[in-house]
């Protein structure tokens, strides 16, 4: 089977341990045979929900460490991605932020819903707040659905992860919001965007497998998406590759034919085998 890892982290990423250059090789010591980087640039603070001035600090050092990597590995085949955060909160900046280099590929996320801080950083007290913002969450994912500035959507549900750490358990809440999660897909998939199977749930403490849940990819499938990237999410060498072929091996038994790879922001299908 062919790897490829396209979600992975690097120093570039404020939260990661491991340059470009070893988590590729660690990448590589783990049979991944595709790398696309994907470091952080978010719109908003993660501490505070407001807009960051500075969030495209990080491109120039993603560009140096992707050089140095590849001059390192001149054999590999190492891509330029970026995980873009919130770009729902400010579209304009967002499109000029998406053109501001020669990406290959923009994984989309949402870490923190307006004017709020990251979901990791929440204090969850209850369940009917831990639904309110679920909801809430649901509703911006549809929104960004819309907008041209990303590939494919990342770790849809990730809120529910911090929840779930602090007593309240949302995953299997989760088909209770089956309404906006298909419409979500939908859009999706009349958009030509397509979402991500991340792999970091299956390393977490409460082993909660693949983000988003099985009945998620597979109701993706379902209403005709076809556009599915692989992740380890990885921000350390330890974990580079991890669990990619258990995602793999996931979406085949769940009907996919498929796995996609991106070149200059165009999809590539690769069969899985």
């Amino acid at each position: 089977m062919i790897l490829a890892d396209y979600h992975i982290h690097s120093t570039a990423s404020s939260d990661a341990r491991n340059t470009m250059t070893e988590m590729v090789a660690a990448s590589l010591e783990a049979g991944v045979a595709q790398i696309c980087f994907t470091d952080h640039i978010d719109l908003d603070l993660y501490s505070t929900g407001k807009p960051d001035p500075d969030c495209l600090s990080g491109l120039p050092e993603m560009q140096r460490q992707m050089k140095e990597a590849r001059e390192a590995f001149p054999h590999a085949d190492i891509r330029l991605g970026i995980e873009f955060g919130e770009f729902n909160h400010d579209l304009e900046r967002a499109l000029d932020i998406s053109n501001a280099a020669d990406f290959d590929f923009i994984l989309g996320s949402l870490h923190n819903l307006r004017d709020t801080t990251d979901f990791f950083n929440f204090d969850y007290f209850d369940i009917h707040q831990c639904r309110e913002l679920l909801d809430r969450y649901f509703d911006e994912l549809i929104e960004m659905s819309d907008m041209p500035c990303f590939d494919v959507m990342a770790h849809i549900g990730y809120p529910a992860r911090y929840m779930r750490n602090a007593g309240f358990d949302m995953w299997s809440e989760m088909p209770s919001f089956g309404d906006k999660i298909e419409t979500l897909l939908k859009k999706l998939t009349e958009n030509g965007k397509g979402i991500e199977c991340n792999c970091s749930g299956y390393r977490s403490p409460n082993r909660e497998g693949p983000v988003p849940p099985v009945y998620i990819l597979n109701l993706y499938r379902l209403v005709g998406g076809e556009i599915i990237t692989v992740g380890s999410d990885a921000h350390r060498t330890a974990d580079a590759g991890a669990y990619l072929t258990e995602g793999f091996d996931l979406l085949k038994r769940l009907g996919f034919k498929y796995f996609t790879t991106f070149s200059k922001r165009k999809p590539e299908f690769t069969k899985i085998r």
